[in-house]
């Protein structure tokens, strides 16, 4: 006879012992259940722990942020030459050319005493906006070239791009993987398909990418790390690449004096545009050539190794 008890328990409160059936104890099935509340406590602490990561890498590089804001200010305040108070009013962050104009007016009068201290601010300034991409650097770029002669104002654009674009390729890879993962998973993929198809040329092709605006340049620093570009490609590309824009940038700084209007200053030209064109197909000129004739070279082994074993057979032949 079949015995029926209840799995919760009795009227009063004790608990039954397990059900049974013909005298056979039935267990019961205890160890899945523990299982799955082990799994969804795991799953909720996974789930907390990537919440205060997330939280926390956002923290630490708010507090970079800040830190590196003190350092700026504190440069500015070191650096520049005291000035009057008209003239402190136009010390700020350049956003059209009547702003550049105005900040060229004021620096050029101290350029021959503070050259070096008016440098130094250039430069801490120009890390700052590369590494937190911030909008501004074309137009300190066209300082550049009006506050410096063309060959330092170059070397000093390509050399502030090229350590910022390092800092803020720095920042992501320490910070930033979550984040660059979750909201730009799809162009990552996009991007590391076509890393992957010119691995043999990865700094030839950097350079090229520093001269066109696809992808645009804030997110190839913050991409690069996690789509397996190396730290030191990264940097020489960045640094030759910059190379030819800022050359255009810089040229143009050395007419803002000589303006009168605003209107007539342009920065792209017919001119300017078909030099970028020919810079990158002489940048891409030589892996055109080495894929060239690395697809000869592979004919002619395929065409020996066919050769190879034709002549055995005839040999057996014979």
């Amino acid at each position: 006879m079949t015995e029926v008890t209840s799995l919760l328990g009795n009227s009063n409160g004790s608990v039954t012992p397990p059900p049974t059936y013909n005298s056979v104890v039935i267990p019961l099935p205890v160890s899945s259940t523990i299982n799955k509340l082990d799994i969804k406590h795991r799953l909720l602490l996974y789930n907390n722990d990537r919440r205060w990561n997330s939280l926390k890498a956002i923290l630490q590089l708010l507090l970079l942020f800040l830190l590196s804001t003190l350092v700026v200010y504190l440069t500015l305040k070191i650096c520049l030459p005291p000035l009057k108070e008209e003239q402190k009013q136009l010390i700020r962050l350049p956003k059209g050319i009547e702003d550049l104009q105005s900040l060229n007016k004021v620096l050029a009068e101290y350029m021959e005493q503070y050259y070096f201290s008016v440098m130094t601010v250039y430069i801490v300034v120009y890390i700052f906006l590369q590494t937190f991409s911030i909008p501004g650097s074309m137009w300190l770029s066209i300082l550049g070239g009006a506050l410096f002669s063309l060959i330092v104002a170059l070397l000093l654009v390509c050399l502030c791009s090229a350590i910022g674009a390092t800092n803020c390729y720095l920042l992501s890879h320490k910070f930033g993987k979550t984040f660059v993962k979750k909201n730009f998973s799809e162009k990552l993929d996009r991007w590391s398909e076509q890393l992957q198809s010119h691995s043999h040329n990865l700094l030839n092709y950097i350079i090229v990418l520093r001269l066109s605006p696809f992808p645009p340049n804030w997110f190839a620093n913050i991409a690069a790390p996690h789509v397996g570009v190396p730290l030191k490609i990264f940097f020489i590309g960045t640094f030759f690449g910059v190379a030819a824009p800022s050359l255009i940038h810089v040229q143009a700084g050395l007419t803002i004096e000589h303006l009168t209007n605003a209107s007539d200053f342009k920065i792209f030209s017919f001119t300017n545009v078909c030099a970028l064109i020919l810079i990158a197909i002489a940048v891409l000129l030589p892996v055109w050539i080495r894929r060239k004739f690395g697809r000869v070279e592979h004919e002619l082994n395929d065409e020996n190794n066919q050769i190879e074993n034709i002549n055995p057979s005839v040999a057996q032949v014979v």
